[in-house]
């Protein structure tokens, strides 16, 4: 069998208040092209399928879109587990409807795991938990810590598998030894629920989310990462899906090609600002001029989607400042017009000015509605 592993989708994220929609659909479209091309037999998502619990219309209705596509056009069973940021309950409801369709969901921690079968291969659905749940479930272990409740789960899958056919686990932990990107949001859990290595011995992949990297932790042990680039900090990664193949006990990838990419680009501002329109996630450093809303604006009309500028601070020589679309757009009138006297005119607005520009601004506003 040909196994696709995904994880971390995170549908319905915006990425410096910019929606990563269209990103997605593309995304989608990519994944339905790839399980066709490469006679994939199963797919199977280790958690994060949202990016919040609550998530929004747009999203859900996308998630629906690649359900449909994947296990009724294509007719490819897909194995789903909930991870962090999902609505475990929401994930999992009509599962038993869905099972039907060969959409196999596991939201919460059960006891007595069973595995779904298919041919040569049994799998194992292990969505994210906490130590209590895991508690209550397992109330004759002695259970400290999230690697203790992680062993208790995973032997007791091992005292029942069927040694004979290839055993995959799917699971939304941090295990030990995985690199994270700069500023990603998974390492926000800390060390506290980290696992070792050796939990999933004995099992023949082990399919794992969480972490945005893809990386290789042991022969039988993989983070697909996600397919898409959520932060800076991910810049300079490329993105996969993995494929496992259970007759050749291999591991392939298969790179996601953004509709728009992210980066980061630095130089002079001369040659900076003489830059080609793109409309990739940008991040520009400036390094050798001091950077303010008006230059920010100027990148704008060639970058729609810039994220963040950052060069040269007014305030301190030796020192750099970032400006982020999302913090401007967060700023209140008064506070735009005060930046914009300290960039251009190293001064602070007058009372007399601040005055002025109200009255202005309180007129405008009864234009609009008049």
């Amino acid at each position: 069998m040909r196994i696709l592993h995904t994880s971390d989708w995170h549908l319905g994220i915006s990425l410096h208040n910019i929606s990563m929609h269209d990103e997605h659909r593309h995304f989608k479209n990519m994944l339905s092209r790839i399980i066709r091309d490469n006679n994939i037999d199963i797919v199977a998502v280790s958690g994060d399928i949202f990016d919040s619990s609550v998530s929004n219309s747009e999203a859900i209705a996308l998630y629906n879109d690649i359900v449909n596509e994947i296990c009724l056009d294509l007719k490819t069973p897909m194995l789903v587990i909930a991870g962090n940021h999902d609505g475990a309950a929401r994930l999992s409801s009509m599962r038993r409807l869905l099972t039907k369709s060969r959409m196999f969901v596991s939201g919460k921690l059960e006891r007595d795991i069973k595995p779904i079968s298919f041919e040569d291969a049994d799998f194992y659905l292990i969505p994210y938990f906490n130590i209590d749940e895991a508690r209550y479930l397992y109330p004759e272990h002695e259970i400290k810590n999230y690697e203790d409740a992680m062993n208790v789960v995973c032997d007791e899958i091992r005292e029942k598998m069927d040694r004979k056919k290839a055993n995959i686990v799917l699971s939304h932990s941090f295990v030990g030894g995985a690199l994270l990107s700069d500023g990603e949001r998974s390492a926000a859990v800390g060390t506290v629920n980290i696992i070792s290595q050796q939990v999933f011995k004995e099992f023949s992949y082990v399919a794992l989310g969480h972490i945005h990297r893809k990386q290789k932790l042991a022969d039988n042990i993989f983070y697909s990462g996600s397919p898409l680039k959520y932060s800076i900090g991910e810049a300079n990664q490329n993105k996969f899906v993995l494929i496992y193949d259970t007759q050749t006990d291999t591991v392939g990838e298969i790179p996601i090609i953004p509709l728009n990419n992210l980066c980061v680009i630095e130089g002079a501002y001369d040659t900076l600002i003489n830059s080609e329109f793109s409309e990739d996630y940008v991040k520009v450093i400036v390094n050798d001029k001091y950077v303010g809303i008006e230059m920010l604006e100027s990148f704008r009309s060639i970058f729609p989607n810039l994220i963040a500028l950052e060069g040269k601070s007014i305030s301190a020589s030796d020192s750099v400042t970032t400006l982020t679309m999302e913090e401007v757009r967060n700023m209140a009138p008064l506070d735009i017009v005060n930046k914009f006297f300290e960039e251009n005119f190293d001064a602070e607005v007058e009372p007399q000015q601040i005055n002025s520009f109200l009255e202005l601004l309180s007129k405008s506003g009864e234009e609009e509605f008049s």
